[in-house]
């Protein structure tokens, strides 16, 4: 056994999906296994019964696994524990449904060396599923945006969780005492919560130009499935942000992407959504600093918001544009009514 620290800590937090779990495994295994030097695998159960590791009794990962189990806590909470445990120099979050190309690792560990970046990322693929948890093919898919400011990247762009890769120590130092404390509520936007953390630390990013990070296509429930949890999730990070965000010449570009997303997330609301959303996403736009006409979305929009202000353009074109919320809903009326009956409070 090697004595040599990891290159890589791939942490997965995960909550009972073995099955999509199984090609994620057998995927970073393949990624790791051309890679010339260690890889940690960190999986994170949050609270599954039986536990992850009594489930995938006899299942051959194709990689060492450590197995670290807390109480349900969250996923936010899960990749924390993970990020404290890892002792590789770099860190990877993956979800439990999520694939990774083989040259990922081997890639974008390259480019981060090369560089001295503190963050690497890459292409978007899609993927299909083989025979025996393997991974049959990626192809190409999103080509992500050149950005190496960190707001821009991680407010504007806002990767796919499992596409960048950290340094640890960069990371650790980020979320040493971060800007949005974690929530419960958040969760179901940890990504959110973490992009919207390292949005004001100073970094040095690069990309790979190759699509190296695919979505797995499984058909189980997820978070991903429910835009309405999502948006309150998220924007009770985006609140907190706006609150404790310090109002500095450091954290303006931050704070212009922030009150951007903010629009772009209320104009595309459906009709008859949430009042109470709306207005508390709108308040966020109106606090922030304001950025050019093209950053509130399509350059149609762009024209009517120098013509008629932002918020007039706004609202006109999703008079014009937007559907019912009938015809978007993923929440059942009790589902609903519970989801914004918390909301409220918070």
């Amino acid at each position: 056994m090697s004595s040599r620290a990891p290159l890589l800590s791939v942490v997965i937090p995960a909550f009972n999906r073995v099955e999509p779990l199984k090609y994620t495994l057998r995927s970073a295994a393949r990624a790791a296994a051309i890679l010339e030097g260690p890889v940690e695998v960190l999986l994170v159960d949050d609270g599954s019964n039986p536990s992850i590791e009594t489930q995938m009794d006899g299942f051959d990962a194709g990689i060492g696994l450590t197995h670290l189990r807390q109480t349900n806590k969250g996923s936010i909470e899960g990749r924390l524990a993970g990020l404290r445990a890892a002792t590789g120099d770099c860190i990877l979050f993956l979800d439990s449904d999520d694939l990774v190309h083989p040259d990922k690792f081997r890639m974008q560990l390259s480019a981060m060396d090369q560089a001295k970046a503190d963050i690497s990322y890459a292409d978007m693929a899609v993927a299909t599923l083989g025979a025996n948890y393997e991974v049959a093919t990626f192809n190409a898919a999103d080509l992500m945006a050149d950005v190496n400011d960190p707001a821009g990247f991680f407010i504007g762009v806002q990767p796919a969780p499992h596409n960048p890769i950290y340094s640890r120590p960069y990371l650790i130092g980020a979320l040493e005492n971060p800007i949005v404390p974690a929530t419960r509520q958040m969760d179901p936007s940890g990504d959110v919560w973490l992009f919207y953390n390292l949005a004001i630390q100073p970094a040095k990013i690069v990309k790979v130009r190759a699509p190296l990070s695919a979505p797995g296509p499984h058909q189980e429930d997820r978070f991903s499935r429910h835009w309405e949890r999502l948006g309150v999730a998220a924007l009770l990070v985006m609140e907190r942000f706006m609150a404790e965000c310090p109002k500095t010449d450091a954290t303006l570009a931050a704070r212009k992407q922030v009150g951007a997303a903010a629009f772009r997330t209320w104009r595309g609301l459906p009709r008859d959504f949430n009042d109470q959303f709306e207005r508390r996403m709108l308040a966020i736009f109106q606090q922030a600093p304001r950025v050019p006409a093209i950053e509130f979305g399509t350059p149609k929009l762009a024209r009517l918001a120098r013509l008629l202000g932002p918020l007039n353009a706004g609202r006109l074109m999703r008079l014009l544009r937007s559907r019912p919320y009938s015809e978007t809903r993923t929440l059942s009326d009790d589902e609903y009514g519970q989801l914004f009956s918390d909301f409220k409070g918070s």
